[in-house]
């Protein structure tokens, strides 16, 4: 299971989830990557040219539901950019992470061989 099927299975509300397999959702979405030429464009601010995977809601859909269709709220970004917007979806690992435990083994040097 790759990173984004575990944060829509397991973390995305209900709601949302019915939001981003809306055929409004997918038309608006395929606008928004057309006007934005297929690119980043986070990347194309610093001048790199990068394909872009993910449509971003500047205002999160959740904060502001009426602004969830409007492209001025939306811009195209690869998945690193979009990571970088929400590190919250990132990888379950990073919240789990246990500390690592050392053996640490204190040795002499034998006495009587020198």
């Amino acid at each position: 299971m790759n990173q984004q099927q575990y944060y829509d299975k397991y973390k995305r509300n209900k709601e949302a989830k019915k939001f981003y397999n809306s055929a409004a959702w997918r038309k608006c979405r395929e606008y928004v990557l057309k006007r934005d030429n297929y690119l980043c464009q986070r990347c194309l601010r610093k001048g790199i040219l990068r394909a872009a995977d993910v449509v971003h809601h500047k205002e999160h859909l959740q904060d502001n539901p009426a602004k969830a269709l409007n492209p001025e709220n939306l811009e195209s970004l690869c998945n690193a950019c979009h990571n970088e917007e929400h590190p919250e979806k990132g990888k379950k690992a990073k919240e789990e992470k246990k500390p690592r435990k050392v053996r640490v083994i204190k040795s002499e040097a034998n006495p009587l061989i020198t």
